[in-house]
């Protein structure tokens, strides 16, 4: 069914059904052309490519297409608080507007749903980590009656990196299947028979990336057959896609699974002591093997024959469990289930042994946490194996979608990534008044970003700044030794609520923030998009330098290797695009709503400095620049005065 843009476009002008129902509703021309765009896409069954400024309202501008086509359609969103956000708020609330009821479905990845079996093994052998896990387990335990999706999200009590999820949730090596005991009230399986039945199916990329690939490799699919894929937040695409098309292991999928085996012995095949034994020996093997690593949380490529020899005393452990699991696989599905996992840790293995990643076409690396670790076998490039695993979905259209998707007015950093050739593309500026609401300023005098004191003189540039708006300031830093440094800093001062990512949850530190004007979040990583703070709870944002990558990804070097090998200028091509892409999230979380007011305060002497610098400044929004201290001292002032 063709729908004219006509209709759309009644949906979105200033005598539209939203503005009725929305007080201060204006019809932005951006948010239509938008509109438009994905109509015409949908129309004409074509792929398409839009990044849409902050303010645009792209959610409404491509759910109003989507649904009035009535075909299939699958929303994929960045993240799970994104997920339930479109499904819970956006989703119901244009279906009321529009008048239309199509069926709908939520559906996330395994690890988000209780799995009773798994829960009632674990009240049953009462082996928890800690105190925590197991005050957890009997929240989850209380709480299993009362819900009817079983999807942890719900249980708020609950944080989100709690011990006891891999206690009670199943995941694709120990699930039991069809065999489970609790397949009748299963809450991951009432979830995918929803999405089955959706009309509208809202997922998030990690899910969509694993369906992509199981159907590529032919072990099934968790989503329905689709007319239309709409990808919000689509410049996490590729970061997710690499996870999936790569082959790791790791120290707690070890132990998970020795205790599988071990519990096997104990409780079902009690007449094979060497499960156990074996068991025992591989979980020793892993802990020995984590010693051999570096202390300190890291990523390095896999190049140190020194390291050759404990691997191969990991492997010889886990192909002697293998064996005597093999002999035992048909006793009990959790056998079964076992074995299956132990043949995909050796090809693992094998492939660190090998060498395979010689081929330059994948990385072999290892990352290393507190007590564990975890082995990677990544492509260096998804391209390729993204468009062939949506070789079933050629006929759909695909419209994917960010606020953060163009280098310089130019996508090409995007399409290359995954391989889209001759997609549509369409670049809509923000529907904000950046150049009257927001400034942006680059201190002088600062230290290169490479001197060691230039965090410090960072705290000392911009403490005017707070000071004269007394807190209501983001600090964002490019690495957590940075951001220590800053905090020590500015807590020295003794004149603000600091409030200091890790020393409480994400939720938490937005809410004290929100609610104490006297507050300055100094954050890194997650905090730079995603975080919507409006109004005058924050005018100021400083980012302390451009955010170019660590140099310790091994990913990212092994391309910029393979880009120098090629001929190619991968500062240019590969490290500037990155950087441009997260600066423009970093400078997106002043200016939230058609009144937000404040300045974006970068203080990176690389900006003004470097000739690539121009590349950052012509990728951002179009604010007032300044240097001049009292400008923007002047400008904060008369924010403050209208409040």
């Amino acid at each position: 069914m063709t729908i004219k843009d006509s209709k759309i476009l009644s949906f979105l002008g200033d005598q539209g059904p939203i503005a009725e129902a929305r007080t201060g509703f204006k019809a932005r021309k951006e948010q239509q052309n938008m509109a438009v765009a994905v109509n015409q896409a949908i129309n004409s069954r074509e792929n398409l490519l839009i990044e849409a400024g902050t303010g645009v309202g792209k959610t409404f501008a491509y759910l109003i297409p989507a649904l009035l086509s009535e075909q299939q359609v699958v929303i994929s969103t960045g993240t799970k608080n994104l997920q339930d956000q479109l499904f819970k708020r956006d989703l119901p609330s244009i279906l009321k507007l529009m008048d239309v009821n199509p069926v709908i479905a939520l559906l996330k990845g395994r690890n988000n749903y209780l799995c009773e079996y798994r829960l009632e093994s674990s009240l049953a052998s009462g082996r928890l980590p800690d105190p925590v896990a197991v005050k957890h387990l009997n929240l989850i335990n209380r709480w299993r009656e009362k819900t009817l999706s079983g999807d942890l999200g719900e249980l708020s009590p609950l944080p989100e990196d709690s011990p006891v999820y891999p206690y009670v949730t199943s995941n694709a090596d120990n699930c039991l299947g069809q065999d489970c005991p609790f397949i009748e009230k299963c809450f991951l399986a009432g979830a995918r028979e929803r999405a089955r039945k959706a009309k509208v199916l809202v997922v998030n990329h990690h899910l969509l990336l694993a369906d992509l690939v199981l159907k590529d490799d032919g072990f099934g699919e968790l989503l329905p057959d689709t007319d239309i894929f709409i990808i919000d937040e689509a410049h996490h695409l590729a970061s997710t896609a690499y996870q999936f098309y790569g082959d790791s292991i790791s120290s707690r999928q070890i132990t998970e699974l020795c205790r599988e085996v071990e519990l096997e012995y104990r409780t079902q095949v009690t007449d094979c002591r060497d499960l156990m034994l074996d068991a025992q020996r591989l979980a020793k093997q892993a802990k020995e093997f984590r010693l051999c690593l570096p202390e300190v949380d890291i990523k390095e490529e896999w190049t140190s024959a020194r390291l050759l020899e404990p691997l191969n005393e990991l492997s010889n452990k886990i192909n002697r469990l293998f064996d005597v699991v093999k002999v035992n696989s048909t006793r009990t599905k959790v056998l079964e289930s076992c074995f299956e996992r132990l043949i995909t840790m050796r090809h693992v293995i094998s492939q660190f042994q090998e060498e395979r990643a010689s081929e330059q076409s994948r990385i072999n690396w290892y990352e290393t946490m507190k007590s564990g670790f975890r082995l990677h076998s990544t492509p260096i490039d998804v391209a390729s194996l993204f468009q062939q695993s949506r070789g079933r979905y050629q006929n759909s259209s695909w419209i994917m979608t960010s606020a953060t998707l163009s280098v310089n007015q130019n996508f090409d950093h995007f399409t290359q990534s995954l391989g889209w050739n001759k997609i549509k593309t369409v670049c809509l500026a923000s529907s904000f008044d950046y150049y009257n609401q927001s400034m942006l300023y680059v201190p002088r005098n600062l230290p290169s970003s490479r001197s060691i004191t230039h965090t410090e003189s960072v705290i000392d540039a911009i403490l005017p700044l707070i000071q004269s708006i007394q807190g209501r300031t983001f600090i964002l830093f490019t690495s957590h030794r940075a951001l220590k440094t800053g905090a020590k800093s500015l807590r020295a001062t003794e004149q603000f609520d600091c409030l200091v990512q890790g020393e409480a949850s994400k939720a938490d530190l937005l809410s004290r923030f929100e609610n104490n004007e006297n507050s300055v979040l100094l954050a890194t990583g997650s905090f730079w998009e995603g975080v919507d703070v409006v109004g005058q709870n924050l005018v100021l944002v400083v980012i302390d330098k451009l955010p170019f990558a660590p140099p310790d990804d091994p990913v990212l070097n092994a391309k910029i290797n393979q880009s120098r090998q090629n001929g190619r200028n991968p500062f240019f091509e590969l490290q500037i695009p990155d950087a441009v892409l997260s600066l423009k999230q970093g400078c997106g979380r002043l200016i939230r709503s058609v009144t937000d007011k404040g300045v974006v305060c970068l203080c990176d002497p690389r900006i003004v400095g470097k000739q690539y610098g121009e590349i950052f400044i012509n990728s951002l929004p179009d604010m007032r620049r300044t240097r001049d201290l009292a400008l923007v001292t002047e400008f904060l002032t008369d924010i403050m005065a209208d409040d």
